[in-house]
């Protein structure tokens, strides 16, 4: 048996020995401890015992206990013996002696440990984990509620961290998370806690603190990640944080409050431009957006069950002589509720690529454009906006040939456009997108062009035929030297690289006229139609 088996008789004589109690002493092979008293065996022993006079002490007052102590025996090399003495009586009832049962409970103790840490540590990082964070919130606030106290919660993901993983791989993303969390722990001090609380959100439970507190270590951390080389792969690079605070009781006054104000402050922290830390503002809280975002979820599932989508076009045109160059296709949505009201993409847009939903309508324009030019051959060329979101759908490009196949549409009628901004956000996504693109033969737009920092050192990545520039530098473009210098800039660049020119937002003649005389390729805006379901190209062509 695993167990250490010792019987004492009534004058503290060792009667019976088992082996498994000699092998956890390390008696002498051969040693017989049989016959002796019970106190010349533990002087054998107490060489190997961590605290041996305490010891001692115990198992000679445990000897005559009653009822009987279970004790705890503790020795040098790690190990733990659990200790435990059962009176011994005849079937008369009178006293023979002792029981000893000795068992070394040190793989349950470690294991048991194990568990313990198991259930309150990531496993990557061996930073607390979501399930301990949970545990020292709610004992905190439950401790707040009888002795009033302040405390700060820090909430903050790394900026473009699914970028690494995509493009250096998953152990790559790992050792980047354990990196970091190295780096953080040295900033957290003693009362403060950090936790990983999945993929790379982390979170600091500071109690006691104040604001000034949080800020302080929110931009210890903001700077420390910025700061840290990573390399990968043979490359050095650094990531951003986006980091949101919460204190208690400014903000909130309950668990579930906190943590939905420091995640919302942390989402506003993202919204204002991404390596920054942010207080949480009530007037910017997201959770409003939330519930909003669910309704429109609803609404745009509807809309693609319902055939409520329908298509508004407005003409592209030469800039030296006005011909017609091609359409643009803009979606638009009608009132579920038979109002007959047009729901404009600027409403709907932003839920429907939050819920993944722009992929549904993504295609359903591409069929409806595509199955447009099948039907009426001499109709232009169509343009088509395709959302940011569609990168991340491998499948998307090949299912466009094959739809232009199938219907025997010439590819070249299909223009495809694509943000600057959405490119550049992920721009290994984008470049593998548009080469798998260009492939089906779609001539390649890169819509909004100029908004992104450093515009032109991203057209060496991102393969496009067109660039459209964007409508902030075209607005008011007589009026605005500064902006006339930056599109004559574009256009200058885009002939230079063999690639068109389109402005768009031209709203006045006098626009007009400075953009043909800048060698602008092609116009589109309210001076020279506005977007329709009818629109007259639309006519002529189902006449022809």
């Amino acid at each position: 048996m695993d167990l250490g088996i010792l019987f004492v008789s009534g004058e503290n004589r060792v009667t019976y020995c088992n082996a498994t109690f000699a092998a956890m002493w390390q008696f002498p092979e051969g040693a017989s401890v049989v016959g002796r008293s019970t106190r010349q065996v533990l002087q054998t022993a107490k060489q190997l015992m961590a605290d041996p006079a305490t010891i001692l002490a115990q198992l000679e007052a445990a000897a005559t206990a009653e009822p009987p102590r279970q004790l705890e025996i503790r020795l040098r090399d790690g190990r733990t013996i659990m200790h435990n003495a059962y009176l011994v009586p005849d079937a008369q009832g009178h006293y023979l002696g002792r029981l000893w049962v000795q068992e070394d409970v040190s793989h349950q103790r470690r294991t048991a440990q194990q568990l313990v840490r198991l259930a309150h540590h990531d496993p990557l990082t061996g930073l607390y984990n979501r399930r301990r964070f949970e545990n020292d919130l709610a004992s905190f606030f439950h401790d707040a509620q009888r002795v009033p106290s302040q405390a700060a919660l820090l909430f903050f993901d790394l900026d473009e961290f699914k970028y690494i993983n995509d493009t250096f791989g998953h152990r790559a993303g790992d050792a980047v998370l354990n990196r970091l969390a190295l780096e953080m722990r040295t900033l957290v001090r003693a009362g403060e806690t950090l936790f990983r609380l999945g993929g790379d959100e982390f979170a600091v439970l500071m109690p006691h603190a104040s604001q000034d507190d949080a800020q302080h270590l929110a931009e210890r951390i903001v700077q420390r990640i910025a700061q840290t080389p990573l390399r990968l792969l043979e490359q050095t690079v650094r990531l951003s944080t986006s980091l949101g605070i919460a204190h208690y009781p400014t903000h909130a006054d309950n668990t579930e409050d906190l943590v939905a104000h420091a995640d919302a402050a942390m989402y506003q922290a993202k919204h204002l431009g991404k390596n920054r830390w942010n207080v949480y503002r009530p007037d910017r809280d997201s959770s409003r957006e939330m519930a909003s975002r669910l309704v429109w979820n609803d609404r745009i599932a509807q809309a693609l069950e319902q055939d409520l989508l329908l298509l508004h076009f407005q003409g592209v045109y030469h800039a030296g002589d006005g011909r017609l160059a091609h359409l643009e296709a803009l979606i638009r949505m009608r009132d579920e509720a038979g109002s007959g009201q047009l729901i404009m993409p600027a409403d709907f847009i932003v839920p429907a690529e939050k819920s993944g939903k722009i992929l549904e309508i993504d295609r359903w324009v591409i069929r409806q454009c595509i199955q447009l030019l099948a039907g009426h051959p001499q109709l232009p060329a169509i343009a088509i906006n395709i959302s940011g979101r569609s990168f991340d759908d491998p499948e998307l490009p090949a299912w466009i040939g094959n739809q232009l196949l199938r219907h025997r549409v010439a590819p070249q009628r299909l223009l495809v456009e694509l943000t600057e901004t959405a490119a550049i956000s992920d721009m290994g996504d984008a470049a593998r997108f548009i080469a798998a693109l260009r492939q089906t033969g779609c001539p390649i737009c890169l819509d909004d062009f100029g908004t992104g920092f450093a515009s032109f050192a991203y057209l060496k990545n991102l393969q496009a035929d067109v660039l459209k520039i964007d409508g902030m530098f075209i607005r008011d473009l007589p009026q605005e030297p500064d902006n006339q210098v930056f599109v004559r800039a574009i256009i200058e660049v885009a002939h230079g690289m063999g690639k068109l020119a389109v402005a768009e937002f031209v709203e006045d003649a006098a626009t007009l006229e400075m953009l043909r005389q800048m060698g602008v390729d092609m116009v589109q805006g309210y001076h020279l139609d506005r977007p329709r379901a009818d629109h007259p190209a639309l006519t002529v062509a189902v006449a022809d």
